[in-house]
């Protein structure tokens, strides 16, 4: 049996982060979750096995801290990515970040493949066997019945 990797996106401030995780592991078998508060979070990653979690980096920042924190104290094995923008304000929270237990900082606006290079190292660390590819699109003509076939290519003619 296969498994999939499970991530939770908490970005109260940007939908769109979610939508750029779907899109960056769209090709492996996984489960991306949405979560509205910092309850549901915690909740979650005591209830479900739980892969890698994104947090929206934000002021105060020593509340993205205490997040955190609390996320490696109920669940030490998941990974928490932070996002955020990357200017000289930040620039040494990102350091700070990374010792105190984060596992990256990506800035915003997120770049697909470097996400998909992220959570991929994340997830790999813990269970490399859980990632299953997916055949490219083209090979999966070759599974398609023929009774299929036929009535595709009388469909065409």
């Amino acid at each position: 049996m296969e498994q999939s990797i499970s991530i939770l996106v908490f970005d109260q401030d940007d939908f769109s982060t979610f939508k750029i995780v779907i899109e960056a592991i769209q090709e492996y078998q996984s489960v991306v979750l949405p979560c509205s508060s910092e309850k549901a979070v915690l909740f979650t990653i005591q209830q479900k096995a739980v892969d890698a979690v994104i947090l929206n980096f934000q002021k105060p920042f020593e509340q993205s801290f205490r997040f955190l924190a609390e996320i490696k104290a109920k669940a030490p094995k998941v990974e928490v990515i932070f996002v955020g923008p990357f200017d000289e304000e930040t620039r040494w929270l990102w350091i700070d970040a990374i010792r105190r237990g984060a596992y990256e900082f990506l800035p915003k606006p997120l770049d697909v493949s470097e996400l998909k290079h992220v959570l991929l190292q994340a997830t790999e660390k813990h269970h490399p066997v859980r990632l299953r590819r997916f055949p490219p699109a083209e090979s999966v003509k070759d599974f398609t019945p023929k009774s299929w076939k036929s009535k595709a290519s009388s469909r065409k003619n």
